[in-house]
């Protein structure tokens, strides 16, 4: 049996999961905040890069939420509902795992994990041929995993594991 939305009603689900993310970006950023106060703050030290995070996710959960309350409701005739495949979500899921044990339990390093990570997942979600993007997917994985290994390590003071590359 379809789970579909009566129409004239909008869907609970998003209302309820932006709520749910409002609510835990609200407290992680009272805890920020409190970590702030207690220590101190200071523009290149740590305890700034979660004030920034958390305040965005505060941000992007708000906006969300609008966009959920505002939704009008869907017309679903069940064939959405027939054709929802759980493949990349479960996918996803098994490659984010997969990439938080390499980091914790190998020396392969943040760099090249999160570059393959990037790459799995851009083909996961991607619906264009491999040939034509894989190119790309590479030399973009690279060069976001680099920028974001120097901007923690040497702007934030935030160690990430270097791994088998010496930078």
């Amino acid at each position: 049996m379809a789970d579909t939305v009566p129409s004239g009603r909008a869907p609970i689900g998003p209302r309820v999961l932006g709520g749910v993310v409002l609510l835990a970006g609200l407290g992680l950023l009272a805890q920020a905040i409190g970590e702030a106060v207690e220590r101190g703050i200071t523009v290149d030290g740590p305890r700034l890069a979660p004030l920034i995070v958390t305040s965005g996710w505060v941000a992007l959960a708000t906006a969300y939420l609008i966009q959920a309350w505002k939704a009008k409701p869907a017309q679903d005739d069940g064939e959405s509902a027939a054709r929802t495949s759980w493949f990349v979500p479960a996918a996803l899921m098994v490659a984010l795992v997969g990439y938080a044990l390499v980091l914790e339990y190998t020396v392969v390093g943040y760099v090249p994990a999160t570059a393959v990570f990037f790459v799995v997942a851009a083909r996961l979600l991607s619906s264009r041929p491999v040939r034509e993007v894989i190119l790309r997917d590479i030399v973009v994985a690279l060069g976001l995993s680099l920028v974001i290994y120097l901007a923690f390590t040497r702007f934030l003071d935030i160690q990430l594991p270097a791994g088998v590359l010496p930078i």
